[in-house]
């Protein structure tokens, strides 16, 4: 529980991980339903008046949009919820691990929303080195090289957790790093085998876009959940100033 208080008037907000984890995965389903019908719309050609605006909106492969707002925003969420227990963790051993995954959501929510990844697609490195389809996209050979380090750099802050908050944080590493990544390479090579509009390719979109999604719900409920283990509650003051 958080409690606001301005001008010592308290206004208490109750945030329950179940509840909160129930009602973002209501919201992937929504959206990931929304993209399908998107995509079907986009592989007809946009047969109906409206459905290019649809389209635009609700693409899960698009950008400036309702899906990477909304992407953006729970990776943001989660920024704010390492920022809070970092906070608490100021004498922890393991605070600077703490710190440094805020503001590593902090960056992946400013991406998602503006896709700075993409600047490291260069096609005519693909086409100089004559790289292997799965590196279609040119920036996972980074992702790949970052991702490995930093597996290899918090495996010690992962084993001092709780059993249960361990083993909350893998899962949602592996299903967001599987969408992001992994279903990124698998994407490369579906575009060279079978070309972008087609029923395949859309569906391995489709999947990476869900699997990001849920991997970070499972993390908001799993820092909810830690964070909760941490302290009953957490007093937030913001003071006005008539300056």
């Amino acid at each position: 529980m958080q409690q606001v208080s301005i001008d010592n008037v308290e206004f208490p907000i109750h945030l329950n991980a179940k509840t909160i984890a129930r009602r973002l995965s209501v919201t992937v389903m929504c959206l990931t339903f929304a993209g399908v019908l998107s995509g079907y719309f986009w592989l007809l050609k946009f047969p109906f008046p409206a459905t290019q605006w649809f389209y635009e909106l609700f693409s899960l492969d698009g950008e400036l949009n309702i899906p990477a707002w909304y992407s953006s925003c729970t990776l943001l969420f989660c920024s704010g919820l390492l920022k809070i227990i970092s906070a608490i963790k100021t004498k922890d051993r393991y605070f600077v691990y703490w710190k440094t995954l805020y503001l590593i959501f902090f960056y992946l929510s400013l991406d998602e929303a503006f896709s700075f990844h993409e600047i490291l697609i260069i096609p005519s490195v693909r086409e100089l080195l004559h790289l292997n389809p799965l590196f279609f996209q040119t920036w996972v050979i980074p992702g790949v090289i970052l991702v490995g380090v930093f597996a290899f750099k918090y495996l010690k802050f992962l084993l001092h957790l709780p059993p249960k908050t361990r083993y909350l944080f893998l899962i949602a590493a592996v299903v967001y790093v599987s969408g992001g990544l992994g279903m990124e390479m698998v994407g490369g090579v579906l575009r060279v085998d079978f070309g972008r509009r087609t029923l395949i390719t859309l569906i391995g979109i489709f999947v990476e876009e869900f699997l990001e999604m849920v991997g970070i719900v499972i993390f908001i409920y799993a820092l909810l959940a830690y964070l909760s283990s941490l302290k009953e509650s957490i007093q937030l003051k913001i003071y006005t100033s008539e300056k």
